[in-house]
């Protein structure tokens, strides 16, 4: 059974709180705005790794997005990309958890451009 994330915190405030302290404010700003084009790139080699009927890399990449995420406190996004990576045993579960992944990764990008003024200048669009 496919896990539900609608009530997963989009955001790990420890890991953020965290980062703040370690970089200050103004460089956590700067390095939050590299998450959704980043994600975003991880995103799509896991769609060409899905379409391709790839399960090895489809899970590398969804590795590589849980990493990134997790690492900006981007917390649902991790999760969903995690249970791709480690839970889910055939591409057709992969495949439908999809919609969750580019949810959450609208939603993260969406209030990062209302908290750090991230814009689809910067190439966020996933």
């Amino acid at each position: 059974m496919l896990a539900d994330y609608a009530d997963e915190e989009l955001f790990d405030e420890a890991q953020i709180g965290m980062l703040r302290d370690a970089v200050g404010p103004e460089d956590l700003l700067a390095m939050l705005s590299e998450l959704p084009p980043a994600a975003a790139n991880s995103l799509a080699a896991i769609a060409e790794a899905l379409a391709a009927s790839d399960v090895v890399q489809a899970r590398r990449s969804a590795h590589i997005l849980k990493g990134c995420a997790g690492t900006f406190g981007a917390a649902r996004l991790a999760a969903i990309a995690c249970e791709i990576e480690l839970e889910l045993p055939a591409i057709e579960a992969m495949r439908q958890r999809m919609p969750a992944l580019i949810e959450a990764l609208d939603r993260t990008t969406a209030a990062l451009r209302r908290v750090a003024g991230v814009t689809s200048e910067d190439g966020c669009e996933p």
